[in-house]
């Protein structure tokens, strides 16, 4: 977001993607999704073996621990890249008030450049989300 209100303390308007559970949704979301156009398409009984069991049982612990390490990714990453924006931010604003005018000055088109930047970075990560997003309902719904 553009801009972020702080009133006592408390944040009320900020980026939502600034906060882990956000994205931790958002990743459950893409992993269910995945899951279920994968049955919907195959069949649980196919789905299992085209996604776990493919292309040899022996793998099953690892694509367990693939589909973990992906929701876990997607999320993560997501939530990593928008909050060191965010605490960026926050600290050139304290900057600017470090040490008034000699600070202020410097502050305000080093903060105007780097919220510039937050939203390029911003609109790269979703085009990252969403390209994992296609990347893993495809694995599932697709056989190899």
């Amino acid at each position: 977001m553009i801009f972020e209100f702080e009133y006592n303390g408390h944040e009320y308007l900020k980026s939502p993607t600034s906060t882990p559970i956000t994205t931790i949704t958002l990743a459950f979301m893409v992993i269910l999704l995945s899951h279920y156009l994968g049955v919907k398409k195959f069949g649980f009984g196919g789905y299992i073996k085209n996604s776990y069991l493919s292309p040899m049982p022996a793998l099953l612990p690892i694509s367990i621990l693939e589909q973990f390490t992906n929701f876990l990714t997607l999320a993560l990453r997501l939530y990593g890249n928008i909050f060191a924006g965010e605490v960026l931010l926050k600290l050139i604003f304290s900057l600017a008030k470090s040490h008034g005018i000699l600070t202020y000055i410097p502050a305000i088109p080093l903060e105007i450049l780097w919220q510039g930047f937050s939203v390029f970075i911003g609109s790269i990560q979703a085009y990252v989300f969403v390209t994992l997003t296609m990347v893993y309902i495809s694995q599932k719904v697709e056989k190899e």
